[in-house]
């Protein structure tokens, strides 16, 4: 039986703060449970304590202040900073303004943190500010720097922004020249600066990162590097990709880095070991912390690109098991859904689905279509791609009604496409025609001078400077992607459908131009299965000289006797083989395109040696391969009888659990009369609902007042009156010393599958009955990588 815990916590728990400068933050100040008494700008972010944490690059960054761990804190949130690991850069930096409130520099540390959020940032900024006139003159043009860049009312461009910005970052490289972080977050600058303001001299930044690493060879600005050099010459970072991660194996971004380059130069075996890396420090930081994937900035593409990696060397299995990880984890409105195309659950089933069409598994994809990895879903893009998988998969296996199916099913989505989009046009157009419409006029009756002067005005031109230009009749608007992935699916599963049809030659050839826009090695593979090898060389002409792409050119080359093509080409098979998988399908037509080109001994080639990719740390020492549920905290405390209750006494049991802040808190108690709603819902999935909270025994049973139910809360209530339960489900602000709001489920085996700790309370109790069927249901996985 699951149940459902409600851990509350009393209103007057919060503390009546002051800010460090003497003075009430009257302005921006917010007594709602669970809101920064500091202003808006602190309600989001890291609300837990930091602490100094292995891994971190050694930098130099000295700021005013008489705390040593102050000092330790904020020069642990700018080496956070250079690896883009904002979250947690933003938790150093609280962590040294709690130790030393009048510091300026953790307020500014905060602030950069949030380069992508600037109303956040300003938030922070303004705190800076306040403390300016004490900190240093460097750091008072530090300050200056980033209070030029948000000005209020600013009439500048993006570009004179951005340019400002970097001029007086200059400023503090010329009065300061020894200072190592201007000149590194100089070159950041400039690059980041670059889609408004481009980057006139890749070599001159480059030169300036020279000083840096002259200064400190193992700084972090090797990360700035690698993105200077990315979309130019990759090769240029080589010396950095080697130095990248190991300046900071703590921060995995900072090993995913090195993977654009390799990636770019064709070397995937590094790729793959760095982005591995990456996601393997990831999980342990994840695992350890009680953060949910999706909350790490960069997480999710890393996870997908590693996907898209293993299959450049055929590591089908690999990809597999961890796209069915990230299919796995916990989903969240906000953070983590189909609807979000860079989210785990998005990237999942996409790279699931491309690994199983691409390698030819089609027993296995059929099997997991009948599984939660597979499941139909009403949202478009991703049906659109599940039923053009499937339908593929079933011409694979002759079968075809099953094909026929899938096509009906794509049709049935366009006809619901056309409707939406007929009743969006007609509903435009009703708005059109209303606004059109004269409305009543409010004035007295002109004279005759106000006639004569509207009727002058009138015919004069008018000019509208800002309006757009009527577009052409014969000009066509660009396909949604959504319906340009539809009309691709339906052209290919039609073509197909023709060739187990047995159509007439023409009938396929029409159909199968139809679907040009077919990924090249498929359609390669649809012309020689019509015995069209012509066609097929034509087409591996312009095919990708990937793996999979090297393989149908040399499939279509020998089949049109083209001899030396096919040595060619598979000569590239050969080379990037190395990892293949040895149970792919592909490996049986691999082995007779060998024999058919008299190629003994084995046709794979051994792995490539590497001497210029750094000294690594072994995979297995950084992190686990997927992330996995962590344990969950236990709690404690005492039921509505008198007696003792805990999570031990659920051991074996499923429960969610819900952190509220007290039941004098109107939104609490908003939020428990949600899940009181749907507590016959849970309850069909053998779901019981209790209620936890840090009142005192005699207090706890208030909260009863706000039931629809008659005689209270359809749940048990607890009262747990020491904080140290919320401390440990990370349900409490530890600068601030107050509850916060926060939901988690905990499956049978007492892991943490689901946590949402923020601000305000999580009211979405529909969407968690669904997610927490959802994740209970899946199976466990033996996810073990094969390398």
């Amino acid at each position: 039986m699951l149940r459902i815990l409600f851990l509350l916590a009393p209103l007057l728990a919060y503390p009546l703060l002051v800010l460090a400068d003497g003075k009430d933050d009257d302005d921006d100040k917010d007594n709602t449970p669970g809101h920064s008494l500091h202003g808006e700008a602190f309600n989001e972010g890291p609300r837990q304590a930091a602490v100094l944490m292995e891994g971190m690059p050694k930098i130099d960054f000295p700021i005013t202040t008489k705390n040593p761990e102050c000092q330790k804190f904020f020069t642990q949130g700018i080496a956070q900073q250079h690896g883009f690991w904002y979250f947690e850069a933003e938790r150093s930096h609280r962590q040294a303004s709690a130790l030393d409130p009048d510091a300026a520099m953790p307020y500014w540390g905060m602030a950069l943190a949030n380069v992508n959020n600037e109303k956040r940032a300003k938030g922070f900024l303004a705190k800076a500010t306040e403390r300016k006139a004490k900190a240093s003159k460097r750091e008072q043009m530090w300050i200056t720097a980033m209070e030029n860049f948000y000005r209020e009312n600013d009439k500048r461009d993006k570009k004179q922004r951005q340019l400002d910005y970097i001029k007086d970052l200059e400023a503090l490289v010329q009065d300061f020249p020894d200072d190592t972080e201007a000149k590194a977050f100089l070159a950041w600058k400039i690059w980041d600066a670059k889609a408004d303001a481009p980057i006139s001299s890749l070599q001159a930044v480059d030169a300036l990162l020279d000083q840096v690493f002259a200064a400190n060879p193992m700084h972090p600005a090797h990360h700035y590097r690698i993105h200077l050099w990315d979309n130019d010459k990759p090769i240029r970072a080589l010396k950095s990709d080697a130095l990248c991660g190991q300046t900071s194996p703590g921060i995995a971004h900072m090993w995913h880095m090195p993977g654009h380059t390799f990636s770019k130069l064709n070397r995937y075996d590094d790729a793959a070991w760095q982005q591995e890396a990456s996601t393997r420090v990831d999980h342990a930081y994840m695992m350890r912390s009680l953060v949910l994937p999706d909350r790490i900035h960069n997480y999710a593409h890393n996870e997908e690109w590693l996907i898209r990696t293993w299959n450049e060397m055929g590591r089908a299995r690999d990809g597999i098991n961890l796209a069915k990880a990230l299919i796995e984890n916990p989903r969240h409105p906000d953070l983590n859904n189909l609807d979000k195309a860079a989210s785990s659950a998005s990237y999942g089933r996409t790279r699931l689905l491309e690994t199983l069409v691409k390698w030819e598994l089609w027993t296995e994809l059929l099997k997991l279509n009948e599984t939660p990895f597979l499941e139909p879903t009403v949202q478009n893009s991703h049906e659109i791609t599940r039923q053009r998988s499937l339908g593929i998969a079933h011409y694979s296996l002759g079968h075809n009604k099953e094909l026929a199916a899938n096509i009906s099913e794509l049709e049935g989505i366009e006809k619901k496409l056309a409707d939406e989009a007929a009743k969006k046009k007609a509903e435009e157009a009703k708005k059109l025609a209303e606004a059109k419409k004269p409305e009543p006029s409010k004035k007295p009756a002109a004279g005759k001078e106000e006639v004569r002067k509207a009727e002058v005005a009138a015919a004069k031109p008018t000019e509208k400077p800002d309006a757009k230009p009527e577009p052409k009749k014969d000009e066509k608007k660009p396909e949604k992607p959504e319906t340009k992935a539809l009309t691709e699916a339906l052209a290919e599963l039609r073509a197909l459908k023709l060739i187990l049809d047995k159509a007439k030659p023409d009938a396929i050839r029409t159909a199968l131009d139809k679907a040009k826009e077919t990924p090249k090695p498929r359609l390669i593979r649809y012309y020689l299965a019509i015995e069209d090898s012509t066609k097929a060389a034509d087409l591996a002409k312009s095919a990708p000289q990937d793996l999979d792409g090297s393989i149908a050119q040399a499939e279509a080359y020998l089949a049109a006797k083209k001899t030396e093509e096919a040595k060619k080409a598979f000569d590239r098979v050969r080379d990037k083989s190395y990892a293949i998988d040895k149970d792919l399908p592909v490996l049986a037509r691999l082995d007779k395109i060998a024999t058919a080109l008299e190629i003994k001994d084995g046709w794979r080639k051994p792995a490539p040696v590497r001497t210029d990719s750094g000294k690594r740390p072994t995979l297995d020492s950084l992190g686990p391969v997927h992330w996995s549920p962590p344990a969950a905290p236990a709690w404690s405390g005492t039921g509505m009888d008198g007696k003792p209750i805990s999570s031990r006494d659920f051991a074996g049991t499923p429960t969610l659990v819900i952190f509220y802040v007290g039941h004098d808190c109107t939104h609490c108690m908003e939020q428990l009369r949600t899940f009181e709603t749907l507590a016959p819902d849970f309850k069909k999935q053998g779901i019981d609902i209790i209620a936890i909270s840090p009142d005192k025994l005699e207090d706890a049973p208030r909260a009863n007042k706000w039931a629809q139910t008659k005689g209270g809360f359809p749940f048990t209530l607890v009262s747990a009156p020491d904080t140290k339960t919320f401390q440990a489900w990370r349900a409490y602000d530890d600068f601030e010393k107050f509850p916060l709001h926060a939901v988690a489920l905990v499956d049978g085996r007492q892991r943490l599958r689901w946590l949402d700790v923020t601000y305000k309370p999580f009211m979405d109790a529909k969407f968690m009955l669904e997610e927490s069927k959802r994740l209970l249901a899946l199976p466990d996985l033996d996810r073990v990588a094969t390398r």
